[in-house]
């Protein structure tokens, strides 16, 4: 869910996020914990849909839809499709 690019920086929550202050980070955490397994990954079902939806909007100019489909990819996935 959240990256652990510092693991010491807020050990406390999980969260590494730099530009919000711990006691918030820790209330983000705990709001995300009361929340089920279930509705976690919905949230995160959700998310990923909405990123699909903003990725696949923004190849629309590409004249087929074969290079719509590569180009969407390799935004997304941040590499070449292995397959052809």
């Amino acid at each position: 869910m959240v990256s652990r690019i510092e693991p010491d920086r807020y050990a406390d929550t999980g969260f590494s996020v730099k530009d919000t202050a711990p006691e918030i980070n820790a209330m983000i955490f705990a709001a995300m914990m009361r929340k089920t397994p279930e509705e976690r990954l919905l949230m995160g079902f959700s998310m990923t849909e909405t990123a699909r939806r903003l990725v696949w909007g923004s190849v629309r100019d590409l004249p087929t839809e074969s290079e719509r489909r590569r180009e969407f990819f390799r935004r997304f996935y941040g590499m070449e499709c292995p397959f052809e």
